[in-house]
């Protein structure tokens, strides 16, 4: 899924880039981008009692993005178990060059902060997490 934004000026560092720590923002804007398309909108999570914290996190910097660029970002889900979860990133510019890589890893927690059994406590977002992976992976070829 590729979710698409254009750099503000805002995000400029001193020496004129985006600074790093926007591309965690922009992570999450393609996470939430991509939770709402699957059907599943934070809101419905928070509707739900859960949320869905980032445990890890990887970066890699490529090449700086500046204003005005226009940013693709693709997240693909990469690996579910039940539990936890974990997306990878690309982020390209629009002349096609890749300034950025990552992921992050989540699980959902419950009203308790505690992690909960998806498939048991939640069978409909386990399915849609079951889909989502096998969608993802047959489309990278990992299946």
């Amino acid at each position: 899924m590729i979710y698409t934004r254009d750099v503000q000026l805002y995000e400029l560092d001193q020496m004129g880039i985006v600074h790093h720590s926007n591309y965690i923002r922009y992570l999450e804007e393609a996470r939430l981008y991509a939770m709402k398309a699957q059907g599943y909108g934070y809101e419905k999570i928070i509707s739900m009692g859960l949320a869905s914290p980032v445990m890890s996190l990887s970066a890699t910097y490529l090449k700086s993005a500046t204003y005005p660029d226009q940013l693709n970002i693709t997240i693909r889900l990469l690996a579910y178990d039940g539990v936890r979860f974990r997306f990878a990133y690309d982020i390209h510019n629009q002349k096609g060059d890749k300034c950025f890589a990552g992921e992050t890893s989540h699980c959902l927690i419950g009203k308790s902060g505690l992690p909960v059994r998806i498939p048991r406590q939640y069978p409909e977002v386990d399915q849609l997490m079951r889909t989502w992976l096998e969608k993802d992976l047959a489309e990278t070829g990992n299946s």
